[in-house]
């Protein structure tokens, strides 16, 4: 038994009062990118070439989608020209989205 429904158009998914709520909710809770000093960026660098010669495991907090992450792995490619790291666990990171590393 199939049902018909004409000409009834559908509702947009944001138009539900309920979600809407929810997905204002949401949007508030996005976090801002920091910016970081030059020296502080500086010493993000140095332990990030550092840990790819010596072939060392890091551990590095990283901004993405408005969120902060961590993520520990060791560094298999560094990319100069899109300045981009390759992770072990094929995550790639871009400079810009490091916040620290250890």
């Amino acid at each position: 038994m199939s049902f018909d429904r004409g000409f009834i158009k559908w509702q947009p998914f944001n138009s539900l009062i309920s979600n809407k709520v929810v997905l204002n909710n949401i949007k508030k809770d996005k976090i801002i990118k920091p910016d970081l000093f030059p020296e502080k960026i500086e010493q993000i660098n140095q332990k990030l070439y550092e840990a790819f010669y010596a072939k060392d495991k890091v551990h590095i907090k990283f901004y993405e989608a408005g969120e902060f992450r961590d993520i520990e792995a060791y560094i298999v490619r560094m990319s100069l020209n899109d300045k981009t790291l390759l992770l072990s666990n094929n995550k790639i990171i871009a400079f810009s989205q490091i916040i620290n590393i250890n």
